[in-house]
């Protein structure tokens, strides 16, 4: 494997026993001295297309400058990758040492031509791979019932929904798929759920809030609790089941710490206008309204 900070030392040392600046060395090379300044902590490693350049500059060759042969290297500078992937010498490590130095389309050069899903570990892989690619990996992996979670956070959000409901339909657990996908679709795995009378209670952390609020006039109509949802949505929309709930002479409390304090002094209001107690509301109001329903009541009681 490539050693990041044994090149980037390298690369210090053959920069001053040429006698050169980073602001030279970047000169030569047509990039910012930052950059030269990250290889040398070891930071990164040069892009492949700088290392002939840079073993020019230091009159070494590419394998002195990598601190050994790195023959798949050499093989994608001498754009002969076809040639030296047929003779079947390529290792995992090899390639997997390879891909930082790799722009995209040489890593999907190289990754189309061996079978990813085959390796021991495909995770160094990921960062580097097309989308389209990981998509066939991950559902070739999901038709086999293999877990699909170190792919998850490389996949587009609509893949991701795609499998989410290939393993939904399967009766499965798709809780890890949600925090990948789009608002909507998990919207809409709610509402299949809420149909088949499932819980709901995992997709709502990730779902629009408006989305929340209509699932939770469903469950009302249903007659199921919805304090579930309160969290998950916005304040002026808990503030209408709570005004509801009060109307239908049923207790509000539970929609209390998700409401702005303005409707929760109104809702107070409301229930002293009724002679109902306010104890419930006071944790949740402003001082200076608490205050003001407190003179209030005294005021009410002295007449």
């Amino acid at each position: 494997m490539f050693d990041m900070k044994q090149i980037g030392k390298k690369i210090t040392n053959l920069r001053k026993t040429h006698n050169m600046t980073q602001m030279e060395l970047a000169d030569k090379l047509g990039i910012s001295f930052q950059a030269v300044s990250n290889w040398e902590r070891g930071n990164t490693m040069p892009d492949i297309s700088k290392l002939p350049e840079l073993a020019e500059i230091f009159h070494i060759s590419v394998d002195e400058l990598l601190n050994g042969k790195a023959p798949l290297v050499a093989a994608v500078l001498n754009d002969t990758v076809d040639e030296y992937m047929e003779e079947g010498n390529v290792t995992e490590e090899e390639i997997v040492d390879t891909l930082p130095l790799l722009k995209p389309e040489q890593v999907e050069e190289i990754v189309d031509k061996v079978n990813v899903s085959q390796f021991r570990d495909i995770s160094s892989f990921l960062p580097f791979m097309d989308s389209e690619t990981l998509a066939e990996i991950a559902m070739e992996y999901a038709e086999q019932g293999d877990s699909v979670d170190e792919l998850l956070p490389f996949l587009d959000e609509d893949d991701v929904s795609v499998i989410a409901h290939k393993f939904m339909k399967n009766g499965d657990s798709i809780s890890r798929y949600l925090p990948f996908m789009h608002e909507e679709d998990v919207a809409d795995l709610a509402y299949d759920a809420l149909e088949r009378n499932d819980s709901i209670d995992e997709f709502l952390p990730f779902m629009h809030e408006e989305d929340v609020a209509t699932l939770a006039k469903k469950l009302e109509k249903r007659g199921d609790s919805i304090a579930q949802c309160y969290p998950f949505m916005g304040e002026d929309d808990v503030a209408q089941i709570a005004y509801s709930l009060l109307a239908k002479g049923d207790s509000a409390s539970s929609c209390l710490p998700f409401m702005d304090e303005d409707d929760v002094r109104d809702l107070a209001i409301k229930a002293l206008e009724k002679g109902d107690s306010i104890d419930e509301y006071l944790p949740f109001m402003d001082e200076d309204d608490v205050t003001q329903l407190a003179l209030r009541i005294l005021r009410s009681k002295k007449r």
